[in-house]
């Protein structure tokens, strides 16, 4: 096409025998003939690719790990930064590989929600029994068998009608029968409380189902049915109207299933209840359990625990809810802040923090013993020449 915008049909001249000539026209025109043809094509089947690409999303299936994962430690997630820490989402994209998190505490966490689960069942699963809901209750219990039979064949395999856990020699049903099974046997598979938000008909999303086992210092039945907007209102989630409710709420109307993400966060604790903190009340009392309700009388600094949560959100491809996977990560402060650099960069990062946000984590209730021990293991690492080295990058 170039050739012919620079040079006018003007200036051909024909030889006496047209004929060679002629025929290389002819070609030409041939040429640009089927050139057009192939784009028309072309632009027709990205079309057609398009829409084909409205097909249901099907996850991609994680890479093995061929190793026992039980030997393998906590991560140290550390979701605190040197200087101001703000309010955000704190998203990041999520790997396939890396939805399900296992390692050495597997069967700490698993046995401590069967004995949850056991004592009060309904007080830890629930769902709202209409067709939406139902659906994402097996399609959750469908995806985690698909992808720990694949990440971590040494545990789990599917053989007929029942997955297998090796480490805890259980076989449940699958596809489980009624929706709370689907529920308690994802519960088990994992060490993860499962969330599941369901969109009804005002718009917005709902705590429609859930198996939580080891929550802390929260129950499922306080929190059942509540709007996205509302588990955050009634928590007291510091700023959340000024910075963060439109962000999120758009975040939940927009996230499609190939796009799954995590996040971080954390709280200090004032006993070792991973499962229930009975200084923050009677697990099971009827009043809500706060930091008003909180019993920091006599504490000690070998009491207090540190609290994180590694968040995963995913839109589901079938039924279009949105799950949350709540991994807890528990550790003494006194074991944590032996690591290096730890201790001068949280107590950095809980003196940043402002009235509403100190508040909402009961920082009364503990500063005054947490924050003069890390500086104390501050100065000790500096003398002993330890924070030299590299730090890990947030959020470790």
């Amino acid at each position: 096409m170039e050739f012919f915008d620079m040079i006018s049909p003007t200036a051909l001249s024909l030889p006496a025998n047209p004929l060679p000539i002629l025929g290389i026209l002819a070609s030409l025109l041939a040429w640009l003939f089927l050139k057009s043809f192939t784009v028309k094509n072309s632009k027709i089947d990205s079309r057609k690719h398009k829409s084909e690409g409205n097909e249901p999303f099907v996850t991609p299936l994680p890479n093995a790990i061929l190793d026992d994962p039980t030997v393998t430690p906590p991560k140290l997630y550390r979701p605190f930064r040197h200087g101001p820490n703000f309010i955000t989402m704190g998203i990041r994209k999520l790997g396939w590989d890396n939805w399900i998190e296992m390692d050495s505490y597997f069967l700490r966490y698993h046995d401590m929600k069967a004995a949850e689960l056991k004592k009060e069942f309904h007080e830890h699963v629930k769902y709202v029994d209409n067709e939406a809901t139902r659906d994402a209750c097996f399609e959750l219990n469908e995806e985690l068998v698909r992808y720990l039979t694949h990440r971590y064949p040494k545990v789990y395999r599917l053989e007929g009608v029942k997955v297998h856990n090796s480490l805890t020699s259980e076989s449940f049903a699958f596809p489980a029968a009624t929706p709370d099974e689907a529920l308690a046997t994802s519960a088990l598979l994992v060490q993860d409380d499962l969330v599941i938000m369901v969109k009804n008909d005002d718009g917005e999303y709902h705590l429609d189902a859930a198996a939580v086992c080891l929550p802390g210092f929260w129950r499922l039945k306080e929190k059942f049915r509540m709007s996205l907007d509302t588990l955050h209102f009634e928590a007291g989630v510091p700023h959340y109207a000024a910075k963060l409710q439109k962000a999120m709420n758009k975040f939940f109307q927009k996230l499609t299933p190939d796009k799954p993400v995590e996040r971080n966060n954390f709280f200090i604790q004032l006993d070792d209840g991973l499962h229930w903190s009975h200084r923050m009340g009677d697990q099971q009392g009827t009043e809500v359990a706060s930091w008003a309700t909180a019993n920091s009388r006599g504490l000690a600094v070998d009491e207090i625990h540190f609290r994180s949560e590694r968040q995963t959100l995913r839109r589901l491809p079938r039924s279009n809810a949105i799950v949350f996977t709540i991994r807890t990560y528990f550790e003494p402060v006194t074991k944590i802040a032996q690591e290096p650099h730890i201790p001068g960069r949280l107590g950095e990062a809980i003196r940043s923090w402002d009235d509403t946000v100190s508040f909402y984590k009961g920082k009364s209730h503990w500063d005054k013993i947490l924050l003069p021990y890390l500086d104390e293991q501050d100065k000790l690492q500096k003398e002993r020449g330890e924070i030299q080295s590299e730090e890990a990058n947030f959020p470790y």
